[in-house]
């Protein structure tokens, strides 16, 4: 179901813990009104009243937090003093490594030669270029 249109639960004019009994009522109630067409009312009580379709409204359409009454309380030690932000870091962005065009450009180095005593890679799993795609290196 997209944002825009109302929730079920907006349609029948009922809470998110609504049973099924005030879910029968609401339904009533609404196709009475007539604010909204039978079908989405239908639709809506349906949605409702199945509790796997309900959870996936539900999680799509999750509460808000509560507002926490006392937080300025909660805050108030804390406030008055500075937060504790770590030191500012020994380097840069500018530090990170980079590629640059000549180095694109060049060739990679071929692998060493395994360690004496290594059984090696077989054959079929060496490197090779036919896994990859296609590709021509800008200029």
């Amino acid at each position: 179901m997209p944002l825009f249109e109302p929730t079920p639960y907006e349609v029948l004019g009922v809470a998110r813990d609504a049973d099924a009994d005030v879910v029968d009522e609401a339904l009533e109630r609404a196709l009475a009104e007539g604010r909204y067409t039978p079908e989405q009312v239908r639709a809506a009580a349906g949605v409702l009243r199945d509790p796997a379709r309900r959870l996936e409204l539900d999680v799509q359409f999750l509460l808000p937090p509560e507002p926490v009454a006392a937080a300025q309380e909660l805050l108030e030690p804390h406030l008055g003093r500075p937060l504790p932000f770590p030191e500012p870091l020994a380097w840069s962005a500018r530090d990170l490594a980079g590629l640059y065009r000549r180095e694109l450009e060049g060739g990679f180095a071929p692998m060493p030669p395994p360690p004496a005593g290594f059984p090696g890679v077989p054959e079929r799993f060496g490197p090779d270029q036919g896994v990859l795609p296609p590709f021509e290196p800008p200029r």
